[in-house]
């Protein structure tokens, strides 16, 4: 089993924002890249967070948006969505 659980965050923004939300968001420890994506969300956040015994991997990812990423100033809305299965090269 993959020792980090990764999750990806879409992200709503006050306009003017964006650079200095992505600034914040990547001083959360377990936000690994954060990119500004044209349409209807202005960010894309990467997650990684470790696997443990003790506490399920989907909760640790909510965990990190709602103590973490909701309380930064300037976010309107987020959208996460959980990696059940990866490939990479």
């Amino acid at each position: 089993m993959p020792r980090y659980q990764k999750a990806f965050v879409l992200v709503k923004v006050e306009p003017g924002h964006e650079k200095q939300v992505m600034d914040d968001l990547l001083k959360l420890k377990d936000v690994q890249e954060v990119h500004i994506i044209p349409g209807e969300w202005d960010l894309l956040a990467v997650l990684e967070t470790e696997r443990e015994a003790v506490v399920p991997s989907d909760q640790k990812v909510y965990n990190v948006v709602m103590e973490g990423i909701e309380k930064i100033k300037h976010i309107q809305d987020t959208n996460t969505m959980v990696s059940q299965f990866s490939k990479s090269k």
